[in-house]
C-alpha cells in the first residue's frame, strides 16, 4: 500500500503532538511533586468498610459513623459511599437517631458533613410518649460543633406503622437532643388511632 505525502506528514505530526503532550504531562506531574503543589482533589488514600467512633467529654459515645467506601483528598476533605451514622441522644433513655444516605462529604477543617441522595433519619420508639419517627429528604448539612442539622429541601416525616405523614420545606434539628423543626409549607395528615 502506498500512502500519500499528506497522510505521511499528518501521521508524523500526530505522533509529535502525542509525544509532546505526554512529555508535558510527565513534567507537570514531576514539578507538582517536587514543589508539593498537589491539587486539592488528588486522592491520597482509599478505604473499604470503615468505622469512626466519636466520644463526648465524659467518655460516652456521641456517634458511630460507618461507610462502605471512603476517599481522603490532599486538602484532607473526605468522600463516603453508603453512609450509616448512629447519633446517641444526650438523654440515654432516648433511642439514638439512625441516619443513612448514599453519599457523604466531610470538610476536615471544620468537621462539617454533607449527606446527600436518599437521606433517611429514623428513631425507634421509646414508649408511648416517644413514638418511632422516620424523616426522609434529598440532602442535609450537619455542623458538628453546633450539633445542628439543616436542609432547605422537601422533607417527609412519617410514623412507621401508621398513616400519619407530615411534609414541609426545610428542616433544622439537633440529633444529639432529638429536636427537629420544619421551616415552611408544613402539611400534616393524622389518621385516627384505635385503642
Amino acid at each position: 500500500m502506498f500512502f500519500s505525502k499528506r497522510a505521511f506528514f499528518s501521521t508524523i505530526g500526530l505522533a509529535v503532538v502525542v509525544s509532546v503532550s505526554g512529555w508535558f504531562v510527565v513534567k507537570t506531574a514531576q514539578r507538582q511533586i517536587s514543589t508539593a503543589s498537589v491539587p486539592d482533589d488528588f486522592v491520597i488514600s482509599t478505604a473499604n468498610e470503615i468505622t469512626n467512633i466519636k466520644t463526648n467529654k465524659s467518655g460516652q459515645i456521641a456517634y458511630i459513623a460507618k461507610a462502605q467506601k471512603a476517599k481522603r483528598f490532599e486538602n484532607e476533605d473526605a468522600w463516603f459511599y453508603k453512609v450509616d451514622v448512629l447519633f446517641y441522644n444526650k438523654d440515654r433513655k432516648q433511642e439514638p437517631w439512625h441516619i443513612t444516605s448514599d453519599y457523604g462529604k466531610v470538610t476536615n477543617n471544620d468537621n462539617n458533613v454533607h449527606l446527600y441522595q436518599k437521606v433517611i433519619m429514623q428513631r425507634q420508639a421509646a414508649g408511648k410518649n416517644a413514638p418511632a419517627v422516620k424523616i426522609t429528604t434529598d440532602e442535609v448539612f450537619y455542623d458538628d460543633k453546633k450539633d445542628q442539622l439543616n436542609t432547605d429541601r422537601l422533607v417527609t416525616i412519617t410514623q412507621p406503622g401508621t398513616d400519619n405523614i407530615t411534609t414541609g420545606e426545610g428542616l433544622i434539628g439537633h440529633p444529639k437532643t432529638g429536636n427537629y423543626k420544619l421551616l415552611k409549607n408544613v402539611r400534616s395528615y393524622y389518621a385516627g388511632q384505635n385503642e
